[in-house]
């Protein structure tokens, strides 16, 4: 991710600072014009007063430079919590690989991090990516690690998802492709019809589904541990540096793969 707001330009200056000084200015001036009399005991209330009503002024005349410096401090808020996030999953990068589910060439110098939900819209496109890359043979390693957020059927899902792969990655890719690229509906029937088409037994899969089950509470501790703050929730790991990705477009991630961001 680019830096764009992680610090002011010399040309438009720290709107951040600029209200400050504002402020600082007018309480000074507050002081020099209305002094306070210690022999009145409502001195200090009627002070407050009054600088509280000329600060007021100020940024009625001046509203869009609160609002510029409200926004620049949010912004750097969410830059600051994303370098943290992205310092996290590299710090963790063991823990990470041992909790996902693993596709693509494994001993790739090129990874693919993905934290999703399985009826997530943007984790579906994303999956249909992966999907698409893997069957290319793109020099990268996938390591998903399913969270279901959106209720029971992320839930039941996701399950399938682990289970699916612990029984057979191979077979866990076909299983996904089916599933993401079906009519949309990935109720109880869809999720039997594609397990079937991927060569894997309904049955087996369900007998699986309580060691998913605990997988799935161990992803789910995890992420909330890292506070991961939306799904898809994608990091790229190359050259031994750590990125968020914030696309799920296939050419997108290609270029962003070979180290050629789309401008």
């Amino acid at each position: 991710m680019d830096n764009r707001n992680s610090s002011c330009g010399r040309g438009c200056g720290c709107k951040c600072g600029v209200v400050l000084s504002l402020i600082a200015l007018v309480i000074a001036g507050a002081t020099y014009f209305y002094p306070k009399k210690t022999a009145d005991p409502c001195s200090s209330s009627t002070f407050d007063e009054k600088v509280k009503s000329i600060v007021l002024d100020v940024v009625k005349q001046n509203p869009q430079l609160l609002m510029d410096a409200m926004g620049e401090g949010i912004a750097k808020k969410r830059e600051e919590t994303l370098k943290k996030l992205v310092d996290d999953v590299s710090e963790k990068g063991a823990e990470v690989s041992k909790l996902c589910l693993k596709y693509g060439k494994l001993d790739s110098k090129t990874t693919l991090t993905c934290f999703f939900d399985p009826l997530n819209e943007h984790c579906i496109d994303f999956l249909r990516s992966m999907v698409k890359l893997v069957k290319a043979k793109k020099d990268v390693c996938f390591k998903m690690m399913p969270v279901a957020v959106l209720g029971d059927d992320s839930i039941l899902l996701s399950r399938v998802y682990i289970a699916a792969y612990d029984k057979n990655p191979e077979k866990s890719l076909t299983f996904i492709d089916k599933i993401v690229n079906s009519d949309g509906n990935m109720d109880k029937a869809a999720i039997e019809k594609a397990l079937k088409a991927a060569g894997l037994d309904n049955k087996e899969i369900e007998g699986m589904m309580n060691d998913s089950d605990k997988k799935l509470i161990e992803n789910g501790k995890f992420a909330e541990s890292l506070k991961i703050p939306v799904v898809p929730a994608i990091f790229l790991h190359r050259d031994g540096k750590v990125t968020l990705l914030q696309t799920t477009d296939t050419e997108q991630l290609i270029a962003e793969i070979e180290g050629k961001p789309e401008k």
